[in-house]
This record gives C-alpha cells, structure tokens and sequence, in this order.
C-alpha cells in the first residue's frame, strides 16, 4: 500500500499518527467519490440508452387522422353520427393499423441497421400513445354495443337500459288509473310523456277522451310504490284550443298511455323513451320520439314525424296525406301510401318502400333520392334496388351496387365503387349514368329509339344495336343513334364495363289503382300484444304471491319449531 499515491484531493496527513476521526474522515471521502463515479456512469449509460431509441410515428399519425375526421366533422363534411356508428362497427381496424405501422417501423429499422456504419437503435410506443390506444379501444367497444339492437349491449348476454337500470332502485310495482275529459269540437290532443309508450286511436264515438295509464314503478316498499304511483298521475288540462296530457317525469317510473280520441281531433305526441303508436285518425299527426319507434297507420291527415335515436325505426301505413320525416334511426318502413314522402336525415338500418303514389324525396348524407312514383317497391340498405317506379328519377349514392327494374321516364344517376343495372320502362326517358369504379349495364326496350354516348376508362364496351365501338387500350366508347333517334343515353364509368342491351319490356300502367281502405294494424296482433301482456302480468303477480305464501308459511313453520323446542326443555 506505501508504493500507491494518496487519494486525490486527501488533505496532508496529521503531524503524528493514531488521529481515528481523520481516518474516519478519509474514509467518507473515498466513499462519497466512489458513489458520485457510478451515480455518473449510471447517467451516462441512461442517455446511451435513450440515445439508441426513436419515437414511433404512430403517435403523431393517430393525433392527425382524429384532427381530420373532427374537422369534418365541424365543417359539416362529414356527419357525426355516421362516423360513430362506422367507428363502432370497424373499430378494430384501428388496432389492425396500429400493428401494420409498428411492422413497418420494424422493417424499416431492421434494414437501417443491416449497415454497421450506422449506430444502434430501437423503437418505443410511449406511455402516452398506449393510453390514447386504450381509450379508443374502449370507446370503440362501447359504440360497438351502443349500436346493437334496440339497447346498449356491451357483451353478449348483458344488456344496458333503462329498465335494467330502474330494476337497482328496487322491486317493481304495477298499478292501472284511467281518465276522461270531454274534447270540444275542433280542438287538438297534446300528449308529453317522458318515459313510456304512447298509443293513440281515433275510435272514440262520445267525444271524449278516453286515457288507460298503465303505472310501472321500481321501490323498496308497497309505501313507497303508493305515493310513488300517485305523483305518476297524468293531469288533463285545457288551453285554448288544445287539451294537454302531461305525465310528471320520475326517476325509476314509467307510465304506458293507451288513448282513444274522436278521429277529427289533431294529434301532437312527444316521447322521450318509449315507442308511439297512432292510428284510426282523420286530422294532422305531429309526432317526436327520443328513445322509441315509431308506428303510423291508417291516417288521412298530414304526418311530420321527429326521430332522434339511431336504433329507432318509423313505419307508416296506409297514409293519405302527406309524410315528413326528419331525425336519424335505423330502419324506415312505407308502404300504401297516397301523398307526397320527405325523408331527411340519417339512417343507418334498411329503408323499404311500397305502392306510394305520390312523389319519393329520400335524403340523408350518404344517398339523395329523389322518383315521382312508386307502383312496386324499393330497398336501401348495403344496396339499393328499386322495381316499376315512375321517374324522373334522380340518384347520388356511393359504396353500393345499384339495381334500377322496370323504370320508365328520366333516369339520373352517380355513383361509386359499386355497379348500376338499370332496365327502362317505356315511354323511355333520358338517361345520365356517371358511375366509378364499376360496371354499368343498361337495358332498354326493344324497337326503341334514342341517342348514346358511352364512354369507360380501363374497361370493355358491348351493344346490341350493333353500334361501332373505338377509342384504345384504356378508353373505350360507343355512340350513336338508334332507330329514329329521341331520348339522350350518356353513359360513363371507369375501372367497369359498359354493356348496352335491348329487351321486351312491358309499360307501367297510367296509375295503379288507389291503395286498398284505410285500416289499422290488424286488431289481432294489437289483442294478441295485449293479452301477452296481461298474461305477464297476470303471471307475475302469482309468483309473487306464491313467493310471499311460501314465506309467511315458513315463517310459521320456524316460530312453531322454536316454541316446540321450548315446551320441550321446560
């Protein structure tokens, strides 16, 4: 140890020997170096460490893509309900691009690093682009399940609405209250509930309004039930010229209204969650559901009709008046109709159209479609087929498979990534076919005569009028005029063929004739619902009261043991 320099920085050992608190001193002091040189060497392998990492670009790829769609979003490209129910049916194919990014990455720096000129270094995710994963993972799970049927359904077997919901506030109690009040001549019904269905008939022949309230309430207590039950009352008020029904809105409560009206009184009905049903009336129907479908039969007046939850459907039938519909939901069902349709808005289910003998305006943000008449049917859903229907006729869709039979006047149509089929009807009209990305073909009726241009990028042509076709490798056409000429067919596509064929096509009739008598859903299914009911009811009750027998006879049996066992050590 004499052959070794002292320590650096060691202050002059002491004039003579045996001082232990220098020792002690000298001590500390290598101890204390020694610790700040591998504090240091510690540092310095942390920033080697984070110099051989790189950011994944996911991260930043996800902020932008979320910034686009919600630009859309605001601006109003895009509608917003139509990008949640897209994200909750598609939502792992985020997870499908996260992976196809991070693969690449890989790729990639596997490559960089196949050179030993160039330093070392792998890739991280970061906390911070794993939370975001996560949240829109769980949000897509949770849109996913908001999507499925008529209720949230997160996992299978596990439904979420409001009756589950009410079920936690206690045990349910049912109780019936019925109601009447005189209409006056010419005055209008309001009904506001605002949880519960409401079901209007115009049969009433005393001019009266008759209300059956069918009382569902979730409590503790019979107590509780009571007064609960009696704060659910509906009152009946007068103002002006409209008598309003009104239903107080209470939390775990829910109040079913059948009502019977004259059939010349006006209906107004809001719902908040429950479903409507109107038939059997001769006046104006003003209809805003929230939380249910809606159900339309057998009305002579007009029809304006709000629907505002995307699992909620509308159907109407044998209507003579006008309908209007505005809102979003799912499915939409018309059929024996005799006024004017307006749809507006957004819905995501199937759209089925029959026998409407007034005009068709079908708008939401993905399909404007527009006819004159309908003598046969039409279907929107993934596709869209329409049969014997009166133009003019004007469609703009897209993502879907077109298929037009037996229409006769003016045809328009554009659309992509998907293919047209069209079959005119004589008295042929003009016809505007601009399709993308798919195949086109047109049939028209034999012996007829018109004017054609058709032109497709990147596929064939074919005709039976034996028109010459030219153009090269990659745009093909045909034109020219048929018999003595008339309507104009233009026709133009890419990616698809172009196929012109002639056909023996019988005509539409002038009009169909008139749809058949004004009827309500067949009393049938409404008795046969009614009956269910009841019976569930009915069912219910006995089990319940069965439950609280066999308890109070257990009860007996146990206090009669005790007293038993009792006399028995006296």
């Amino acid at each position: 140890m004499g052959t070794y320099p002292p320590p650096p920085n060691t202050p002059p050992g002491p004039p003579y020997g045996g001082d232990w608190r220098y020792q002690r001193q000298v001590l500390k002091q290598q101890a204390r170096a020694q610790r700040d040189m591998i504090k240091a060497q510690r540092d310095a392998y942390r920033y080697q460490i984070r110099g051989m990492r790189r950011t994944s670009i996911l991260g930043p790829f996800l902020l932008i893509s979320l910034g686009v769609l919600f630009l859309l979003v605001q601006t109003g490209h895009l509608s917003g309900q139509h990008l949640w129910d897209w994200y909750g049916r598609f939502w792992p194919l985020l997870l499908v691009g996260a992976g196809i990014v991070m693969l690449l990455e890989w790729g990639y720096d596997q490559y960089i690093q196949s050179d030993p000129t160039q330093p070392r270094y792998r890739r991280r995710l970061g906390g911070g682009v794993f939370a975001l994963l996560l949240i829109l993972v769980i949000t897509g799970v949770a849109f996913s399940g908001m999507r499925q049927g008529g209720h949230s359904r997160l996992f299978d077997g596990m439904n979420i609405n409001q009756d589950n919901w009410d079920e936690f506030l206690g045990d349910k109690h049912e109780s019936d209250q019925t109601l009447t009040q005189a209409l006056p001549a010419g005055a209008g019904f309001s009904v506001d509930n605002p949880r519960g269905d409401v079901t209007i008939s115009g049969t009433s022949d005393d001019n009266q309004v008759h209300v059956a309230v069918h009382k569902e309430v979730y409590t503790r207590s019979d107590s509780e039930a009571d007064s609960k039950a009696q704060r659910l009352s509906p009152s009946l008020n007068t103002s002006g010229n409209t008598v309003t029904l009104k239903v107080p809105a209470l939390e775990g409560a829910r109040a079913d209204l059948t009502i019977t009206l004259p059939a010349t009184a006006a209906a107004t009905v809001m719902a908040n969650h429950g479903d409507v049903r109107v038939s059997s009336l001769k006046a104006p129907v003003f209809v805003t559901s929230n939380h249910g479908d809606i159900t339309l039969s057998a009305i002579t007046g007009p029809i304006a009709a709000h629907i505002n939850n995307g699992d909620s459907s509308f159907s109407a039938h044998s209507v003579t008046g006008p309908i209007s519909l505005e809102g979003h939901g799912r499915d939409t069902t018309l059929s024996d109709l005799s006024g004017p349709v307006s749809i507006d808005g957004d819905f995501f289910g199937t759209s089925h159209f029959e026998h409407i003998r007034g005009p068709i305006r079908f708008h939401t943000s993905r399909t404007d479609f527009q006819l004159a008449r309908l003598d046969g049917e039409v279907e929107i859903g993934p596709d869209l087929s329409a049969t014997e229907a009166v133009g003019p006729l004007t469609l703009t869709t897209g993502n879907r498979n077109v298929t037009l039979e037996r229409i006769s006047g003016d045809i328009s149509v554009t659309n992509r990534n998907g293919s047209v089929d069209v079959t005119g009807a004589p008295p042929l009209g003009n016809l505007t076919i601009q399709n993308r990305n798919g195949s086109v073909d047109v049939t028209v009726p034999e012996q007829s005569g018109f004017t054609v241009d058709a032109n497709t990028t990147n596929g064939d042509v074919n005709n039976d009028f034996s028109l010459a076709t030219g153009g090269n490798d990659t745009h093909k056409n045909f034109s020219g005029t048929v018999g003595k000429g008339g309507p104009t067919l233009r026709i133009t596509t890419s990616q698809g063929d172009i196929s012109l064929k002639k056909a023996t096509i019988m005509p539409l009739p002038p009009m169909p004739p008139a749809p058949p008598k004004l009827t309500a859903l067949p009393p049938d299914v409404h008795k046969s619902i009614a009956d269910a009911k009841a019976a569930a009811r009915d069912a219910e009750r006995d089990a319940k009261e069965a439950a609280a027998e066999a308890k109070r006879q257990a009860k007996e049996a146990e206090k009669d043991l005790k007293q038993q066992n009792k006399d028995n050590n006296d």
